[in-house]
């Protein structure tokens, strides 16, 4: 039989501060003493007379506490301590063990069984307000400690989705393939970090044979650097500018005035490509905030081209200058994010820009092809790395005057 036992008369009608409490025990004396003092602390008490009972009770409601005997018929306290503890969902119930002063062997195997304190009769009624409350402390703690699990994992989801959402915003502004262009061959690589960045690069041939090529990596990670690249590639496209270094002030006033409540910008490099009669093509870029070019040329050489500029978001009226060179055939431009300079290595080492150009000089440009030329670029911060994740996202583009 399922009792419930209510506060009397002299007591409110209000729910009781404390928690809520099953006594579990098959003397009725015992029940009745116990769920009395238990309501005069500001408990609200049901009870059950035997373990069959309190697990259909434990199973139905959400009891703060459980005060179990141990003797009882059709089914013992070990029985319904054992299964309580083995559930997944109910094993953080506190449980008091009721048993007698001289049964310390009960004791010993119900601590081993997961009982969390227990209580000898007759009971002393400081010592049972103390060990309920701590028990109910502890549980309070725990459920606490359960609540602010649950919130920083929808917190993680959150930002895993939204770092999700940037990553396909990202992949979605890079093209499917360089395009085909007569006189030169490109190849164009980029391997994302464990969080997305800013990476961005893309290729835009024009009518009269050249072609505009944009590199770029804007700040942070998530939706707000996905954005950053989404207007960086919309404003190129939708650009009339003639002039580089005009095309860039333009992207750099758009990204300047988004406001996305914190501070974003572009590191950003644009480039026009244009081919000569003779077989040799000129270069003009333009742009902040980029590594160097770098320009292999027969014979182990390599040139850094410097880009100077802010990058673009930072400053509205920021100045960009004009970079002009020519390169012949089989000349050969490497253009890359920082990600690739900035690799670390098991000791926590970067790269850095010397050591990747004393390795360009290695680079046959006569015998390599723009692809080749890419993968031994890419092996030489694999072979740094020596398998320490990327902390960003490298990106390579190459290309080579045929």
């Amino acid at each position: 039989m399922i009792e419930q036992v209510t506060p009397d008369s002299a007591t409110t009608t209000e729910t009781p501060p404390g928690g809520l409490l099953l006594v579990v025990d098959d003397n009725e004396m015992n029940r009745d003493m116990l769920s009395r003092r238990l309501l005069r602390q500001g408990h609200q008490v049901e009870m059950a007379t035997n373990g069959r009972e309190a697990l259909a009770m434990i199973e139905s409601h959400t009891f703060d506490l459980v005060l179990l005997d141990i003797m009882m018929p059709e089914m013992n306290g070990y029985e319904v301590l054992e299964y309580v503890k083995s559930d997944p969902l109910l094993r953080h119930i506190p449980v008091i063990m009721i048993t007698a002063v001289d049964e310390i062997e009960s004791v010993v195997r119900c601590i081993e069984l997961g009982a969390d304190d227990y209580l000898p009769k007759p009971f002393n009624p400081i010592l049972l307000k103390a060990r309920i409350n701590a028990s109910l402390e502890k549980k309070r703690l725990r459920d606490q400690q359960v609540a602010y699990t649950h919130q920083l994992d929808l917190e993680n989801r959150r930002k895993s989705d939204e770092l999700e959402q940037a990553r396909q915003i990202q992949l979605s502004m890079l093209p499917t393939a360089p395009p085909v262009i007569p006189y030169l061959e490109i190849a164009a690589q980029q391997k994302t970090a464990s969080e997305v960045g800013g990476d961005y690069y893309d290729f835009f041939p024009q009518p009269n044979g050249k072609l505009f090529v944009a590199i770029g990596d804007a700040t942070g990670h998530g939706v707000g650097s996905g954005l950053m690249v989404a207007m960086t590639k919309a404003s190129l496209m939708a650009t009339e500018e003639a002039e580089l270094t005009d095309l860039i002030k333009k992207i750099n006033r758009v990204l300047t005035r988004i406001d996305l409540g914190r501070q974003l910008n572009m590191s950003l490099m644009v480039l026009e490509i244009t081919p000569l009669p003779n077989g040799s093509v000129t270069v003009r870029a333009s742009g902040g905030g980029i590594p160097p070019i770098y320009v292999l040329r027969p014979g182990g050489m390599a040139e850094e081209v410097l880009i100077s500029g802010l990058p673009l978001g930072v400053m509205e009226e920021a100045n960009y200058t004009l970079t002009e060179f020519t390169l012949n055939p089989p000349d050969t431009m490497l253009l890359m994010s920082d990600g690739l300079p900035e690799i670390f290595n098991t000791r926590r080492e970067l790269l850095g820009f010397k050591q990747l150009k004393s390795a360009l000089h290695q680079f046959d440009v006569t015998r390599l092809s723009a692809e080749q030329i890419l993968e031994q670029v890419m092996a030489v911060g694999d072979g740094w790395a020596a398998g320490y994740p990327l902390q960003d996202d490298v990106t390579l583009v190459t290309m080579k005057v045929k």
